[in-house]
């Protein structure tokens, strides 16, 4: 029982010198579709850089399958291979406000427009988890083309309709995800970018614009909320600071 609940369906221990053993661990692998052609690569980045940033995102890699390609494997997150129930938005901002901040900051970040009850996790005894964000960054474009397109285009746009805003009333946690989004190098960004295209998942063209966006949106965030402070209506103190941090370092 880590931090992540990990399901351990047909689990197998094999006896190993120096106590380490070999486990099948239940994962979840998302692959490209053609609706979705792009969903890998936003899963990967968006699920690493969520890492980083220390949101509760279930750990996840790529993973070459057989034939070609890659998949984005994650460890499930649940009791006992069991998927966790729909988070009841009320509850989760009440008893989890930390984290639903940091969801809202991401989301922001990656301009992650599908954040609903079914891809945050909360057991209220074990922990949140954070999944599902093949429908960030480059969304369901079908092309190298449009997805240039649609990062110019919604470069300085804000995430107008989260489903966390109406229910949070304490965004005095938000100044923290700020400073720890910020504080995702250049250099980590790249790593995911860069992994990505090493896949063939993406174009260098592509790759370098995904770099340029999220490090464009990294210091952006508090404007973006601010902008979004109709959707805050239980907040009864708006204490955001939305002074940007210098993201250069």
């Amino acid at each position: 029982m880590g931090y992540f609940d990990v399901a351990l369906w047909g689990a197998r221990i094999e006896d190993s010198s120096g106590g380490v053993s070999h486990l099948r661990l239940n994962a979840y692998a998302r692959k490209n579709t053609a609706e979705r052609p792009f969903a890998v690569v936003n899963d990967f980045i968006a699920s690493s850089l969520g890492i980083a940033a220390g949101l509760p995102v279930p750990p996840g890699t790529l993973v070459g399958v057989y034939g070609g390609g890659y998949n984005y494997a994650s460890l499930a997150f649940g009791d006992r291979g069991d998927k966790p129930p729909p988070v009841i938005p009320p509850r989760f901002c009440e008893e989890r406000p930390w984290e639903a901040c940091g969801i809202i900051a991401f989301d922001h970040w990656i301009h992650n427009t599908d954040r609903h009850d079914r891809n945050i996790g909360h057991l209220p005894e074990v922990a949140v988890a954070v999944f599902d964000h093949d429908l960030s960054l480059l969304n369901e474009t079908k092309s190298s083309e449009e997805a240039l397109s649609l990062l110019a285009q919604s470069r300085d746009v804000p995430v107008k309709h989260h489903f966390l805003p109406p229910h949070l009333k304490d965004v005095s946690h938000f100044a923290e995800w700020f400073e720890r989004i910020a504080s995702v190098t250049r250099r980590e960004i790249r790593r995911a970018a860069v992994a990505a295209h090493s896949a063939e998942l993406v174009s260098a063209e592509l790759r370098d614009a995904l770099v340029a966006f999220l490090e464009h949106r990294q210091t952006r965030i508090g404007s973006f909320i601010e902008q979004t402070r109709d959707q805050y209506q239980n907040v009864d103190s708006w204490t955001l600071d939305i002074e940007e941090v210098d993201s250069d370092s």
